[in-house]
């Protein structure tokens, strides 16, 4: 005997973002720039990588595939609102901060780099 259960699930929004992963070497070395997107946490993580060029570009990725599930254009101070964090396993996830804190409580994302780019996919339950 097999049981179906359906879930229904309504979806508020869904973001993504492809970036070109070297469009960011020009930026590495810039912290007053890499300050306007990233808080202290995100710029300790990426410090940790070694400024990785890919983990920049995921996590702009990561907040502009939010910026996309919200419909806000691209902000830097909204960004600074942003936080993409990662759990004990490494996979990321998303911590509002301010005004965005309590308007979105459940945030799928989803990071991916491959070659020269970088994709990030997020989905707002």
């Amino acid at each position: 005997m097999f049981y179906v259960i359906i879930i229904w699930v309504t979806i508020m929004g869904n973001g993504i973002d492809l970036i070109k992963i070297n469009r960011f070497e020009k930026y590495v070395n810039n912290i007053k720039f890499l300050k306007s997107i990233f808080n202290e946490n995100e710029i300790n993580y990426i410090e940790k990588t070694n400024y990785s060029l890919n983990t920049i570009a995921g996590l702009y990725a990561a907040k502009e595939a939010f910026l996309k599930a919200i419909k806000k254009g691209i902000n830097h101070h909204i960004m600074l609102d942003i936080e993409i964090s990662h759990d004990s396993n490494n996979a990321p996830f998303i911590i509002l901060h301010n005004s965005l804190k309590d308007k979105y409580k459940k945030i799928s994302l989803s990071i991916s780099h491959d070659g020269e780019y970088a994709i990030a996919m997020v989905v707002l339950f």
